[in-house]
C-alpha cells in the first residue's frame, strides 16, 4: 500500500514521464541480467590490446544507443496512455470511451512490445556490430605441438555471450518494467468492463513461461557451453598446465553455473509474483465480498488471463451489487407503497366526511410520492361532467377557487378513464392524444388517471401528473390503482353515513315533533302535572335537578332538596331514574291515549251500527242526536239539514 500511494505521487509529478522513467530504471536494472553473460565473455575471449581497446570503446556507446533506441520506441507507442496519465496528474482526466481504449490497450501491450523491441534493437545495434568487428580482427590459433591451425573462436564467444546477456538484460528489465508499470495501469484502468475485455492486448501466461523458459535454457547454453571448449582449445594449443587449465575450468563452470542458477531464481521469483499477487489480491477480494461487501474490487494488475479473469469477476461483482442495490430499491419502493396503501385505508376506515376524506388522501399523495400534481375528480348529479373536488399545489388551489371541471365526453384522459372504466396512462405526456392542455400545468411530462368504480358504477376519476417521462412503472400503477379504489369505497360509504345521518336527523326531529304535540295536548287536558314529597328546606338547602329528557326533547325535571351535599354516586342514581321516568312517563301517556282511541273507536262503530239500524230520515237524525248528545254529556243537541235551492 506504501509502495502504492509512492508511485501515485510519482505519477502525480511526472505524468505521462512516468513511463520512461520506469523504461530507464528497467534498463539499468536490467544490466544485473547482463552479467553472467558478460563474464562468459571475459573468461573465455582472449583478444589483443588493439582489438580489445576497440571493443571497450564500442561497446558502451553501442549499448548507450540502443537504450536510447528503446526510450525512443517507449515515448513513441504510448501517445494516449501518455497523455492520460497528464491529465490525471493535473485532475484532468475526463470519461472518453475511445481514448480509455486506447491508453488500455498500449499500457496492458507495452511490455510485450519492448521485451520484443529490446531483442531486437540490442542484437542489431550491440550484439552483431561487436561479433562482426571481432570476427574481421580474429586470429588464426597454432601451437608447436599441432601441424595445423584453427580460426580463433573468440566471435563465436562473443556472440554466445552477447546474446546471453542480451536475453538476460531483456527478460530483468521487462520484469521490472511489468512490475513498476502497476500503478500507472492501475490508473488507466478503463470504468467498462467490457473496454477492459476488449483493449487487454497483453501476452498470455502460456506464452510468458515458454518465452521465460527457452530464454532460460539459451542463457544457460550460451553461458556454460563455451566453457569446455574453450578449455580444450588450451589445452591443445597452449603451453599452460593440465593442472591450470582444469582448474580454471572447475572454477568458470562452478560461477557461471551459480550466475546462472542466481539468474533463473530471480527470473522465477518475479515471474511467479506476477502470477501470486493478482492471485493474492483475488483471495482477498473474496474473502471481504464473502462479508457482504459487495463494492470491493479486484485490482487489475496483470496483462494476461489473470486480468480477464479479474475484470470478469469485477463485473459479476458489479452486477450483484447493482441487482442487490436494485433489489433493496424496489423493496423499499414496495414498502413506502404498501404503507401508502395501508394509510389510505386507515383515513378511508376513520373519515366519514368526503371533502375531509379527499383532502386528507391528496395530502399523503403529496407526502408518499411527492408528485407534481394530483387531483380528484367527481361527477357531478347530471353525469356530463367531472368536477374538481381536491387538488395539490398552486396550480390545484387556482382550479378550485374558478370551480374546475372537465366535459366527460370531451377531450382529456380524465373523461377517457370514466367513459372506458380502465387506467389511462401518458409515459410521455406530449405524445398523449386524448389529453387536455392545462396552462397551469406546464412541466407535466407524464399522466395518469384512474377512475373511481364503486360496484359497476363510475364516481370520479383520481388524477396525477410528473416532471419525469415514464414516471410511472407497472407496480406504482397497481398500487395506485388500489388506492383508487379504496377512496372510491370510502366516498360511497361516506355519503351513504351522511343520508344514514340526515334520514336519523329527520326521524329525531319528527319524534321530537311528536311527542312535542303529544304532550302538549296531554298537558293541555290536565290541570297540573306535578307531584311533590316532603317539605321544603329553606336554609342551607343543597338542590340537585336530574331533566326528564326523552329522545333529546325535555319532558320536564326532578328536584331534590337536601341539608347534606349530593355525592356523585346519588347524582348518577337520579339520572338513571329520571332516564327511566322518562321512558316509562312516555309509555303512559302511550298508553292513555291508546285507551282514548279506543273508546273512540268503540264509541263511534256503537253509534254507526244505531244510525245504520234506523231506516227512516226522521230515525237517523234522531239517533245521530240523542248518541252525541249522551256520549258527549251535553245539555242541548240540535241537528238540521240545509238544502241550497240555488244549485
Amino acid at each position: 500500500m506504501n509502495n502504492q500511494l509512492a508511485s501515485n505521487k510519482i505519477i502525480r509529478r511526472l505524468g505521462g514521464w512516468y513511463i520512461l522513467l520506469v523504461v530507464a530504471a528497467g534498463q539499468l536494472i536490467g544490466f544485473l541480467g547482463a552479467i553472467p553473460g558478460l563474464l562468459t565473455i571475459q573468461f573465455n575471449v582472449e583478444l589483443g590490446d588493439e582489438l580489445r581497446q576497440l571493443l571497450v570503446q564500442l561497446a558502451p556507446i553501442l549499448i548507450l544507443f540502443g537504450q536510447l533506441i528503446l526510450l525512443g520506441i517507449s515515448w513513441w507507442s504510448t501517445p494516449h496512455a501518455r497523455k492520460r496519465l497528464d491529465d490525471w496528474a493535473r485532475n484532468k482526466l475526463h470519461a472518453d470511451k475511445n481514448e480509455e481504449f486506447l491508453a488500455w490497450r498500449e499500457i496492458t501491450n507495452f511490455t510485450t512490445r519492448f521485451a520484443i523491441s529490446a531483442v531486437l534493437v540490442n542484437l542489431v545495434v550491440s550484439v552483431l556490430p561487436v561479433f562482426l568487428v571481432a570476427l574481421s580482427r580474429a586470429e588464426a590459433i597454432s601451437s608447436a605441438f599441432q601441424p595445423t591451425s584453427i580460426g580463433s573462436p573468440a566471435p563465436v564467444y562473443i556472440l554466445l555471450g552477447g546474446l546471453a546477456a542480451l536475453l538476460g538484460a531483456v527478460i530483468f528489465s521487462v520484469l521490472m518494467i511489468e512490475r513498476f508499470t502497476l500503478p500507472s495501469r492501475l490508473v488507466l484502468l478503463p470504468n467498462d468492463f467490457e473496454t477492459q475485455l476488449q483493449a487487454r492486448a497483453g501476452a498470455l501466461l502460456g506464452a510468458k513461461f515458454q518465452v521465460l523458459t527457452f530464454g532460460l535454457i539459451i542463457i544457460a547454453v550460451a553461458i556454460i557451453a563455451p566453457v569446455g571448449y574453450q578449455q580444450t582449445i588450451r589445452v591443445i594449443y597452449s603451453e599452460i598446465s593440465s593442472f591450470q587449465i582444469f582448474s580454471d575450468l572447475r572454477t568458470q563452470s562452478v560461477l557461471l553455473s551459480s550466475l546462472a542458477l542466481v539468474l533463473g531464481i530471480g527470473f522465477s521469483y518475479y515471474a511467479t509474483r506476477s502470477i501470486s499477487d493478482p492471485v493474492r489480491d483475488l483471495i482477498a477480494t473474496f474473502q471481504k465480498i464473502e462479508q457482504g461487501d459487495l463494492s470491493q474490487r479486484v485490482p487489475v494488475t496483470g496483462t494476461d488471463e489473470l486480468a480477464t479473469v479479474a475484470s470478469h469477476f469485477n463485473r459479476m461483482i458489479s452486477r450483484l451489487d447493482i441487482l442487490q442495490t436494485t433489489l433493496e430499491q424496489q423493496v423499499n419502493e414496495r414498502t413506502k407503497q404498501l404503507s401508502a396503501t395501508n394509510e389510505v385505508g386507515r383515513v378511508a376506515s376513520s373519515i366519514l366526511d368526503p371533502d375531509k376524506l379527499l383532502s386528507r388522501v391528496i395530502d399523503l399523495f403529496t407526502d408518499q410520492f411527492n408528485y407534481y400534481y394530483a387531483a380528484f375528480f367527481l361527477i357531478d348529479p347530471s353525469g356530463k361532467w367531472a368536477e374538481l373536488k381536491e387538488a395539490t399545489g398552486e396550480a390545484g388551489r387556482v382550479l378550485l377557487q374558478n370551480r374546475h371541471r372537465l366535459e366527460i365526453s370531451g377531450k382529456s384522459m380524465v373523461a377517457a378513464c370514466i367513459r372506458e372504466r380502465s387506467p389511462r396512462i401518458a409515459q410521455f405526456a406530449a405524445e398523449e392524444k386524448q389529453r387536455f392542455e392545462n396552462p397551469l400545468l406546464p412541466y407535466t411530462r407524464s399522466e395518469i388517471a384512474l377512475p373511481l368504480i364503486v360496484g359497476d358504477r363510475v364516481i370520479g376519476a383520481l388524477n396525477v401528473q410528473s416532471t419525469k417521462e415514464s414516471d410511472f412503472g407497472p407496480e406504482l400503477i397497481e398500487t395506485m390503482q388500489n388506492m383508487a379504489s379504496q377512496v372510491a369505497i370510502a366516498l360511497e360509504n361516506a355519503h351513504l353515513f351522511q343520508e344514514a345521518q340526515q334520514s336519523i336527523k329527520e326521524l329525531r326531529a319528527i319524534q321530537q315533533q311528536y311527542l312535542l304535540e303529544g304532550w302538549s295536548g296531554f298537558t293541555a287536558r290536565k290541570e297540573a302535572l306535578e307531584y311533590e314529597v316532603g317539605e321544603s328546606v329553606e336554609m342551607d338547602a343543597q338542590t340537585m335537578q336530574a331533566a326528564l329528557n326523552l329522545r333529546d326533547q325535555i319532558l320536564g325535571q326532578i328536584t331534590l332538596e337536601s341539608t347534606e351535599e349530593w355525592t356523585p354516586e346519588q347524582q348518577n342514581l337520579v339520572d338513571a331514574v329520571a332516564t327511566q321516568a322518562a321512558i316509562a312517563l312516555e309509555n303512559a301517556r302511550l298508553v292513555s291515549e291508546s285507551r282514548q282511541t279506543a273508546m273512540r273507536e268503540r264509541a263511534l262503530g256503537e253509534i254507526n251500527s244505531r244510525i245504520w239500524a234506523s231506516a227512516t230520515i226522521d230515525g237517523v237524525l234522531q239517533t245521530v242526536v240523542k248518541e252525541l248528545g249522551r256520549r258527549l254529556d251535553t245539555s242541548v243537541a240540535s241537528i238540521e239539514l240545509h238544502l241550497d235551492d240555488e244549485q
